[in-house]
């Protein structure tokens, strides 16, 4: 019979003896989540592995300092990493960046807003796209990989070219939100809806009417707390809808 303190203690646990004082717990986050960081890491710092273990670096000293401080992750390290681990290779890319020579600077990202999806986490990226209808992601594929404009694009879905960049601005928003959403994890149907509808307001779409129930819902509901944090780290990356928006 396998004893009990061989059973590896949950994130929720680990985080609350971090929060106490205990540096094995936070030893023990370290080694389990070191591996993932650095992955997700080399992503965002295009394979430059020097630059990628300063933003692990940074990510887990943050994840270390926030828990000593009562702050951080409930239990969902591992969203909270990925956050982190991305704002740091941003501040560092940027760094690296300013100190090449003018001439070498690449293109900025923004130059156009479908390069955007070029910025997004891979698997989360993948998951959001494919779960997009058919129409939806043939609008951005065309935009994102083959740069169509507005008018080619109708031709060739058989819209008018109005209509087309209609489509394009609503699949690319319909995609932002899928991928927002695939940043938290709820642990109940409740919490699920209320992450939908956190979504919902942070991409500023009319949802006034459930901004009450998310507020009551999130005074109670520490992990949705947490969620709602790192939603807003991850929408302020993203480019913002042109309307006015509504913060939960």
């Amino acid at each position: 019979m396998q004893a009990d303190h061989d059973e590896e203690p949950e994130e929720s646990e680990l985080c609350a003896r971090v929060r106490a004082g205990d540096p094995g717990a936070f030893r023990i986050l370290w080694e389990r989540h070191v591996q993932m960081t650095r992955q997700y890491a080399l992503r965002w710092t295009r394979g430059n592995t020097a630059d990628a273990d300063d933003a692990v670096s940074e990510a887990m000293l943050g994840l270390l300092q926030a828990l000593r401080g009562g702050r951080g992750p409930v239990e969902n390290v591992v969203g909270y990493l990925r956050v982190s681990v991305r704002r740091a290779a941003a501040r560092i890319t940027a760094r690296r960046q300013r100190e090449l020579p003018v001439a070498e600077i690449p293109d900025r990202p923004g130059d156009h807003e479908c390069r955007t999806i070029a910025h997004f986490d891979a698997s989360c990226a993948r998951e959001a796209f494919l779960g997009l209808s058919e129409q939806r992601r043939t609008a951005i594929r065309l935009c994102a990989i083959e740069e169509t404009g507005p008018g080619p694009l109708g031709d060739r879905l058989g819209i008018a070219a109005a209509a087309a960049s209609s489509l394009v601005y609503r699949s690319k928003e319909a995609l932002r939100a899928a991928f927002l959403r695939r940043h938290v994890n709820p642990k109940s149907a409740e919490c699920a809806d209320i992450m939908d509808r956190v979504v919902a307001l942070l991409r500023g779409r009319p949802a006034r009417r459930h901004a009450t129930v998310v507020s009551s819902h999130l005074r109670r509901c520490a992990a949705c707390r947490e969620g709602r944090r790192q939603l807003l780290d991850v929408n302020a990356g993203l480019p913002q809808r042109r309307q006015g928006r509504t913060k939960p």
